[in-house]
Order: C-alpha cells, then structure tokens, then sequence
C-alpha cells in the first residue's frame, strides 16, 4: 500500500513521536516566509495525528495549495491510515497543550491524556485532570456508538462546534461550553464559547475564561448563572390567601393573587411568550418578564419556569448585542490577509524593538489592505495595533544616488555586535528543546548538549549565554499527578555531557529557579533526574 498522497496541511516538529504541531501556509508566499522561519526543522507524519511516522516535505505550488508530502519509498515497505489531513487535523495537539499552559498560569496543577481507540487510532477527545478538583473533558467529535451526552456531569463536558448539545442539558443548564480553534499565522488559537437556551453561542479567547470547580467559566455562563439564581423554584406551597381587610386596597388585591392560578396571571404569561416570539423590544420583554416574577412569586410550575429561561435568554442576547451565528470559517483570501497582517505586524515590532519606530508608506498601505479584508478575524489587540501603525511616524524612502556617489570612497561599517543574540526566537527554540528533553524523558534517558544542539538546529550556533536563556525558557508540559506538594524538578536537568554526567550549565539554571545545589550535587541531581524518569514514564 502506498502511502498517504492526499494534501497533508498538518505535521509535527521534530520526530515521529513529536507533539508540537504546525499548520503548513496554503498560499506560495506564505510558505516561503515558512520556510525561512522554520529553517533546517523537519517535519513528520507524527503518531499523535495518526500518522505513519515517517518524515514530511513541503510542496510549493503557484496553482493549487501548498501542502506537506511524504518523503519517496522505492520499496513500498511502509502505510499511512491517517484519517485526517486538513489544518484542523492536529486541534487536539493544541488544545491539549493550550489548555495546559493555560491552567499552569492559574497555579493550576494538571496533567492531560488524549486516548486512544481500539483500533490504535486517535480518539477524539482530550482528558484533562486538574488536582483536586473534577476533570475536564474536550470532545471533538461525536464518539463511536455516541453515548448519552446528558449522563455526563455537563458542567465539566466542552463541546466542539459541530457537535450538536443535548436539549434537555440547555433547558436545565442554561448553557453549554464549545471550543474551537481559529487561524493564528502558523498556529492555533484556542476560543471558548458558551452556547445559550435558545441556540446562540458567544466566543471569548482564553485570557477572558477561569476555570473552577464548575468547569469553564465564560463571562457569559456567570450572567446565566446570576440571572438564573433569582427565578423561583419549581413546585414550592401555594401559600394560603390573606385574610379580607376591612378596606381593600389595589395593592392588597394584587397580594391575594399571588402564587395562585388565576384569569390575570395566565394573562401575563401569555402575553410574555407572544412577545419573546415575536422579538419584540427588549423594553417590552423585561415588562412582562418583571410581571411574571411578581405572579409567580409564590412558586411556578415547569410550563411557566421554561418560559420565564426563554424570556431571560432572549433578553440577555438583546442586553448583549449576541445571538449571532457560529462563527464560520475564513474564506482563503481572508485567511491569506490575516497572515499578511499577522507578518506585517510582527516585522514592524521587531523594527521597534531594534529601535526603528517608523513605518514605509508602502507598509502602511499593505496593511491596511489586508486589515480591511481580514477585519472579521483580527483580534482587539490586533486592530489597536493597526490603528497605531496608521498613526506612526513613516520612513521617506531613500534619494536616488548618482553615479558620482557610486565612486566615493565610504567609511567602514561598523558590524552590529552579536547579531544572532538580536534576532534568535528564544521562545520557539525552547519549545523544540521542551519537545526533546520530554521525549528522552518518556524513555528514561538523558540528552548531552551536543546532542541537544544537533536535534535542535540553530541552538548550537548561539553563544553560550544565549543558549542560556533559551534553557532557561524551558517548561515541561507533564504535570505531576498527586495533588500533594512534590519536590521541584527543572527538566534540563536531563542536559549532560559527552560523560553522561551532570552538565555545568546545570548549575546556573538550577540557581536561576532557586533550586540551589551543594557544592557536591551528583547525588541531587540523580535524584532530579529520577524524578524526571518516573513523572513522564508514569501511566
């Protein structure tokens, strides 16, 4: 059988056992700056995208999609049964690590499994169990046999966008958490949507979200929870009428209806369910809805309670400017404009960084182009910084030189000192060298630093003090599993010398997070790295 020859958008970094994911640009231009960033990596068809686990190549095309390709196999020794091959084909990578950076920045403590069916292929859900509280579980897609939704605590159940909720869970709940993944250069971005009784859903990103011990909790499950706390439980005493004064007053009359069944009361209750299915004014609405309160004070009955959710749920979307569809995914060209802006914005902060706030005019003109076609996917962050550029000062294009200027005998220029030290990407070295260190972890073996500096390319290059800070940047993803305290363990404490023992630069780092070693730190550090061995090769 040969193997996969379908258009391949997804891949892995590193090795064949790689979690770390990347979405291959469709458009030529955009594989090129590709390409560049992303110099001397390699890609493969990794095992936790179902793949083969044999090495990817790129495909530059000007008439169709770029794509990944698998490397030629003259002997047809190998098969690749992967399932999925489009950019959403590796969400459960970023999910898990997302949500897991995600709940370290809360002190969160938690570990996350993706499980496996029984034919070995990948499942399409991702665990997440957070110490001491209850788990969390992200399904993606419908399971096999598609189990009862409602049997599960719906609180800790994220779905994904195209699944679809359980009704009776919406009428209960309020609501139901969803997560999807939308375009970010070459990666993903995680958003969180709370989806209403009465079908709307609202996306916040991840910075807007908590979790507790009720699961994700959106800005918008906490307005349906504090709205919902004020309705009037169901089957409460009808509570005995008071007695007749002697002078009645309409405020007494209106008393003696209260929580009873009467001409008045069905009244307003009809007149609340014909102006939530109209869409009537919000004005209207919360008329009718405070109406309601008032006759139902006294207790509601299933049929009344239902109506009164409908009608809070219909005045939140009015109150809220929601009740908008489910975000549909970007056309090509809007995509290919949000990496446009995403380029541009990163080249004009590097320029800044550098100490060159200004912009060209025909940077200024790019980008607002690619804003204006690319505006429904920009973030706030995104659009404030385009309006700033549009603001900055801009560089006056350089003066034609004449021929005489050609002949002129210039100054030496003076090379910026340490140029690498300037331009290296410290975070996304830190992660090929996370993704390393994990993986000689789960086999229970340690990394010389020359090694290191071959697997991960352009770590060698860096002087030793560069090399440094991106160690330093290094976080393991594994999480211990007993909620009681552990001791700390750095994961470059795996990083030794051609001898196999204790490299120097362990020592700095180790001092850096405040683990301070003894002047004699050979057994300390076989301890750490014991620790290491046994939190990533625990089931």
């Amino acid at each position: 059988m040969a193997l996969d020859k379908r258009r391949v958008q997804t891949a892995v970094i590193g090795h064949a056992d790689s979690e770390l994911p990347v979405v291959l640009p469709m458009e030529a231009i955009e594989l090129d700056d590709f390409r560049a960033h992303h110099a001397d990596q390699t890609y493969w068809c990794g095992v936790w995208l179902g793949g083969c686990g044999h090495q990817l190549y790129t495909k530059l095309y000007t008439d169709r999609a770029c794509h990944f390709a698998h490397g030629p196999d003259p002997e047809h020794t190998s098969t690749c049964a992967r399932k999925a091959a489009g950019v959403s084909s590796a969400d459960h990578l970023y999910i898990k690590h997302g949500l897991l950076a995600w709940m370290a920045e809360q002190d969160i403590t938690a570990t996350a499994t993706i499980p496996r069916e029984a034919d070995g292929s990948i499942g399409p859900e991702v665990l997440f169990t957070p110490a001491g509280q209850a788990g969390l579980r992200v399904l993606l897609s419908e399971p096999a046999g598609s189990p009862a939704l409602a049997e599960e605590d719906s609180a800790q159940l994220v779905l994904g966008p195209e699944i679809a909720s359980d009704p009776d869970v919406l009428l209960r709940q309020g609501y139901v958490n969803r997560i999807q993944l939308i375009p970010d250069g070459t990666r993903r971005r995680i958003q969180v949507g709370t989806e209403r009784h009465g079908g709307t859903t609202e996306w916040f990103d991840l910075h807007e979200v908590e979790f507790t011990d009720a699961g994700l909790t959106t800005p918008a499950v906490e307005e349906v929870r504090r709205l919902r706390t004020t309705r009037r439980p169901i089957g409460v005493q009808t509570p005995k009428a008071t007695p007749q004064q002697t002078r009645p007053t309409v405020r007494a009359t209106s008393e003696e209806t209260r929580g009873i069944p009467s001409p008045d009361r069905a009244d307003v209750m009809a007149a609340l369910e014909q102006a939530v299915n109209d869409g009537r004014s919000r004005t209207e609405i919360r008329r009718w809805l405070n109406r309601a309160e008032e006759v139902t004070h006294g207790g509601a009955t299933a049929e009344e309670n239902g109506l009164i959710r409908a009608a809070v749920d219909a005045l939140l979307r009015l109150e809220r400017a929601v009740g908008l569809p489910t975000p549909r995914e970007p056309t090509f060209q809007e995509r290919k404009a949000l990496q446009k802006v995403q380029r541009l914005l990163g080249d004009l902060a590097e320029r800044k960084r550098l100490g060159f706030p200004i912009i060209t005019p025909a940077q200024r003109r790019q980008l607002a182009q690619a804003a204006e076609q690319a505006s429904a996917w920009l973030t706030d962050t995104q659009r404030s910084q385009v309006q700033a550029w549009q603001t900055a000062p801009t560089e006056s294009a350089p003066a034609p030189r004449t021929p005489q200027s050609l002949a002129r005998p210039r100054a030496p220029r003076v090379p910026p000192a340490a140029p690498h030290s300037v331009r290296f990407d410290a975070a996304g070295l830190a992660d090929e060298v996370r993704d390393v260190l994990e993986h000689a972890a789960r086999l229970g073996k340690t990394v010389p630093l020359t090694d290191l500096c071959i697997q991960v390319k352009g770590l060698g290059a860096l002087p030793e003090s560069d090399q440094e800070q991106v160690l330093r940047r290094v976080k393991p993803t594994a999480r211990p599993r007993s909620p009681k305290p552990q001791r700390p363990a750095l994961l470059t404490a795996l990083i030794t010398t051609k001898a196999g023992i204790m490299h120097p630069i362990y020592r700095r780092l180790a001092d850096h997070a405040g683990h301070h070693l003894p002047q004699h730190a050979d057994s300390a550090w076989t301890d750490t790295v014991k620790i290491l061995h046994d939190r990533y090769r625990t089931p």
